[in-house]
């Protein structure tokens, strides 16, 4: 018995060389890359423009028509597009529709099939011959179809069988799955797919229709606002809407479906980046994700995580804004624009600069590819205690910041900081506002302005005088006071003065060092918004000017009211 086994096996092997053999001798079978026969000729945005706000077959491009001689049409230019696949329904979310997208824009194509993603991988290169088929709009997207049930007496599309979509579509070499992050109106690469990143909804009202619609987007900053009952993506079998927040509060509605493969996960908590396809219903914009991947939310940021040096170079999280950590260990030399080595840098105490620091995850590090940069913004307390010329007891202590991940000097690192007194913590350094209240000086005229001093204790209204101070902030809502202004020129959550440019704050002192305590409101014109208004005019911000106008009560404290006349100094 014990015999006949080992026969057996040997046989086995025996066979299983010679096949080794066999196919070690046989050619490997050639890859098939499709080529497509249809060459395009018309781009996505070119196409959805010409027919915005249409529901039609489309035909022949207007002028090539060919006729016979008893005037029948036989022929003509066709409208023939490509694009790569942006879109999957591999997870369930998105149903029986494909996304395309070339360098202007994107379409999607309303298909009776599912399982698309088997044939139609993320990067795959699609040509279309569009001549038969119908483009139109479905509740306000745009699309391609066939005709379905009016609303509202609008006619509407519905989808197009699969046989007529397979006859009008060729597949045009291999699927890269690669794509490339771009913002909002810039060049579109033509030889891979792109996600086009925002900071906020408010940059959705930049693009028109046609163009943006159907786009693979991101958001970054963005958190999901929970109510109880949609603590998951979505109900079993159930269509439902989920919200999205932006860092300014503003919000958007993610359509998640109660089939897909992620309905009964968990919505996260936190902040991060959130993906899509960027759809349309009715009169607004909805996000559909794709799969579960696209969501990329966690508490990472927070003051109880930062973010590492590592992880700020990885740029896995540029675009967020939280908290960032390391230990200070120098700076980029004077004169540099591009770090491109360590020649650019120095590492130590000795710095030239007072408008960077870099900090790695030991105190010890000299690799400057180990090293992430600090933006230290000028009039801000951050530059006031961290710059290390001014401060060489920093060197090697642990710095903690808020501000955005983002690139200077050509290194990735912390921008954007609002560096006040909340925004940064030194280990072994206490910060102090350093609140400095001048003593009244002036006497009104432009040659001798008030000083904002002089301001803050007077007692009767005065028109047409010259007053002088620094655009130190704003007040975000309600009357002048410390809860109530931000010494800064960045927007806060649920501010609407600095979107509406109705106030700015002036100080009789640079911004590192105002408070309320020698800082006035003054109301803004709309002749003086261009200039001293933050919105319209962030630089302004930390400037010294000189303007003519009213002395007054205004927000609850002696302000200035009637500008007329800002002179920048």
């Amino acid at each position: 018995m014990k015999k006949h086994r080992y026969t057996g096996l040997a046989l086995t092997l025996s066979l299983a060389a010679v096949l080794s053999g066999c196919q070690a001798d046989m050619d490997t079978p050639a890859l098939d890359v499709p080529v497509a026969t249809l060459q395009p000729n018309t781009r996505i945005l070119e196409l959805k423009e010409t027919f915005e706000n249409k529901t039609e077959k489309v035909g022949y491009k207007p002028g090539t028509e060919v006729y016979d001689e008893s005037g029948e049409l036989i022929g003509g230019e066709r409208y023939i597009i490509h694009g790569r696949v942006v879109s999957s329904d591999a997870s369930g979310n998105i149903y029986k529709s494909l996304v395309i997208q070339d360098e202007t824009a994107a379409l999607a194509f309303s298909i009776n099939q599912g399982s698309l993603y088997n044939e139609y991988r993320l990067g795959q290169d699609v040509v279309v011959d569009l001549t038969g088929l119908y483009i139109g709009y479905y509740r306000g997207l745009q699309q391609v179809g066939s005709p379905g049930e009016a609303y509202n007496g609008q006619p509407q599309l519905g989808f197009m069988a699969y046989d007529y979509w397979l006859s009008n579509s060729e597949l045009n070499g291999l699927p890269n799955p690669e794509f490339r992050q771009v913002s909002l109106g810039s060049n579109y690469p033509e030889d891979e797919f792109y996600c086009i990143s925002f900071n906020n909804f408010d940059e959705l009202n930049n693009a028109t229709l046609p163009e943006l619609q159907s786009q693979l987007v991101e958001f970054r900053n963005v958190s999901f606002r929970i109510a109880e009952g949609e603590e998951t993506f979505a109900p079993y079998q159930e269509s439902v809407n989920r919200t999205l927040v932006d860092a300014n509060g503003k919000t958007l509605t993610v359509r998640n479906s109660g089939y897909s493969n992620f309905y009964h996960k968990e919505i996260p908590t936190g902040k991060g980046i959130v993906r899509g396809i960027l759809s349309y219903y009715g009169d607004s914009w909805q996000l559909v994700l794709r799969d579960l991947r696209d969501v990329m939310i966690s508490d990472k940021g927070e003051a109880d995580k930062p973010y590492t040096a590592s992880e700020i170079l990885s740029g896995d999280y540029a675009g967020m804004t939280g908290w960032s950590e390391g230990y200070i260990v120098g700076s980029v030399k004077a004169g540099v624009t591009v770090v491109t080595g360590a020649e650019d840098v120095i590492f130590g105490s000795g710095a030239e600069m007072d408008n960077n620091v870099l900090i790695a995850e030991s105190p010890d590090e000299t690799d400057v590819t180990k090293c992430a940069i600090v933006e230290l913004p000028q009039n801000t307390l951050l530059r006031y205690y961290v710059n290390l010329p001014d401060n060489p007891d920093v060197y090697k202590k642990r710095l903690s910041v808020y501000g955005t991940l983002g690139e200077t000097l050509g290194m990735k690192g912390v921008t954007d900081s609002r560096g006040g007194k909340e925004d940064f913590l030194i280990d072994g350094k206490t910060i102090e506002e350093n609140i400095d209240v001048p003593e009244p000086s002036g006497s009104g005229t432009e040659s001798d302005p008030y000083n904002i001093s002089y301001v803050m204790q007077s007692e009767a209204d005065q028109e047409g005088v010259w007053v002088t101070g620094y655009v130190a902030g704003y007040v975000v809502s309600g009357d002048f006071g410390e809860n109530s202004v931000e010494f800064s020129s960045s927007e806060v959550s649920g501010s609407t003065n600095y979107l509406n440019s109705t106030n700015v704050v002036l100080s009789a002192v640079a911004p590192m060092k105002c408070g309320v305590a020698n800082s006035v409101p003054c109301q803004l014109t709309a002749a003086s918004r261009p200039t001293l208004g933050l919105r319209l005019n962030p630089a302004i911000f930390g400037k010294q000017v000189r303007i003519k106008c009213q002395i007054t009560t205004y927000l609850g404290v002696r302000g200035i009211r009637k500008i007329t006349e800002v002179v920048e100094l």
